[in-house]
């Protein structure tokens, strides 16, 4: 009967430790870790994870706010920020867009995409006049966004949807000038 006791006990001993253990060790396991186990085992402290910088955003514009614009180009601004996921998202679809584009009537039309930041001072200027202008809502002056004609495009899905469709119908003859630019 001594011995079945004294089995029991070691028993209840075992489950007792196991249940703190399992309670008590996830709080002090890391206190433990970096106090006493890298500290007489150093080869075991994981290696720093680097600190990743991202890479700002920078669409390629094929022409400048200050460029001369002729009536036949077809004019695309592009509103950007440097660092928007949502911006970057829209890089394959301005980087294919067509240099030169035939419209509904036959007649070909160099595609003018100016991109602006609205990170730099003065272009946020530019964009602000723009959203005054044509009584833009402030729930729609967020970025990525794009102006075609007559149409502004915002959010990515739209642009996507209806970027290439209204550059092929001709709409990019029809958009307005921002400050800078000029037709000749």
């Amino acid at each position: 009967m001594k011995k079945f006791l004294k089995l029991l006990c070691l028993l209840l001993a075992m489950a007792v430790c196991f249940l703190l253990g399992w309670r008590v060790m996830p709080k002090v396991w890391p206190t433990l870790k970096t106090q006493v186990v890298y500290r007489v085992l150093p080869q075991l402290q994981p290696a720093p994870t680097p600190v990743v910088t991202p890479t700002p955003y920078q669409p390629k514009s094929s022409a400048a706010l200050g460029d001369a614009i002729v009536p036949q180009d077809s004019l695309v601004y592009y509103f950007y920020k440097d660092y928007c996921p949502y911006c970057a998202q829209l890089e394959p679809l301005m980087a294919a867009l067509p240099e030169e584009i035939t419209l509904p009537d036959g007649a070909r039309s160099a595609v003018k995409l100016v991109c602006l930041n609205k990170n730099e001072e003065a272009m946020a200027a530019i964009i602000a006049d723009f959203y005054a202008d044509f009584a833009i809502p402030e729930e729609r002056q967020y970025v990525p966004a794009v102006v075609i004609g007559e149409r502004y495009l915002m959010p990515g899905s739209e642009i996507i949807d209806q970027l290439l469709d209204a550059l092929l119908a001709g709409e990019g003859l029809a958009t307005p000038l921002l400050d800078g630019a000029q037709r000749e």
